[in-house]
């Protein structure tokens, strides 16, 4: 899953073409990792206020959250998303002790973790194949040949769930029809550019932290990879936000730098996803009272 634990509040509302024309609602679903119960709490929102997706797109950790919701799009459906993400634990998802992860290393395998659990979580879906959904999905992952976007729209779930959460070095790279992928953060974190290509003129953004990245202790590797990559991926959704802002009405949703978690630790699953909700629900209907700063900027790229 991505780890994009990087943003801080804001309010963003693009003015573009797709203002005050009828269209395609679409929701795109960043990568986040165990931040992903931030979306959680965002889609509880957007559902009980009656904006359902005619479309959605996911990427890493939003992917499983998109395929979710794509299956059951209603207020049933994220009270069981909810009660999924609230009683997951590491051990669910990074199984096995430090012992085993350096040996891991030393035998100079390709990914720290199996990815049973993602397995496992792509086995809770009422639905087993992309026609099945009650809604549309693309699920983004990259292929580590080209570096360049791959989309799943039809077939098989599972495998697309897998590919595009399979972050280098952490879980096991897929090979899908002769092509090897990786997480889909990687490419392409914020996919906003699908749901414009897709047709959409309406875009919820759901992304799972604060506006910039924010300094860390470096204690090991991955806390060096995780601000490169954090960096990285700002700078491209920026990008993306301003250069399709005349193409659709783009709306950011809300959210709030979660503080300093461990890549491998949901327990804060139930936290974060209260906070996201009660930030959402108040940008919603317009009566956000949310101690995190949240600024409104208007026909301007995207802070994310």
């Amino acid at each position: 899953m991505g780890l994009s634990r990087v943003f801080h509040g804001f309010r963003t509302r693009s003015r573009g073409a797709g203002r005050g024309h009828a269209g395609p609602t679409a929701f795109v679903l960043s990568g986040g990792g165990v931040l992903g119960a931030v979306q959680v709490g965002q889609l509880q929102a957007l559902i009980e206020a009656g904006i359902v997706p005619d479309m959605l797109v996911g990427t890493s950790v939003g992917a499983l959250n998109a395929a979710a919701i794509a299956a059951d799009p209603t207020t049933a459906g994220v009270a069981t998303m909810r009660e999924s993400w609230a009683r997951l634990k590491s051990e669910d998802l990074f199984p096995g002790s430090r012992l085993h992860r350096a040996m891991q290393i030393l035998r100079k395998g390709d990914h720290l973790y199996p990815n049973d659990g993602i397995r496992r979580l792509a086995d809770m879906l009422p639905v087993r194949t992309f026609e099945q959904l009650a809604k549309p999905l693309t699920i983004v992952a990259t292929s580590l040949h080209s570096g360049r976007d791959h989309y799943f729209t039809s077939g098989p779930i599972a495998p697309a769930l897998l590919a595009s959460t399979a972050l280098p070095g952490i879980f096991p790279p897929v090979t899908v029809d002769g092509e090897t992928l990786v997480d889909g953060g990687m490419s392409n974190n914020v996919p906003v550019s699908v749901a414009v290509a897709s047709g959409a003129k309406r875009i919820y953004v759901l992304t799972c932290g604060g506006s910039k990245p924010m300094p860390r202790p470096i204690k090991g590797p991955l806390d060096v990879f995780t601000q490169a990559v954090a960096h990285t991926r700002l700078a491209q959704a920026q990008e993306d936000i301003a250069r399709y802002a005349d193409k659709a009405q783009i709306e950011m949703l809300p959210t709030f730098h979660p503080g300093n978690i461990r890549f491998n630790d949901p327990s804060h699953s139930v936290e974060l996803m209260e906070r996201a909700y009660e930030l959402t629900h108040g940008f919603l209907h317009g009566t956000s009272t949310a101690t995190d700063p949240v600024v409104s900027t208007v026909a301007q790229p995207a802070t994310i």
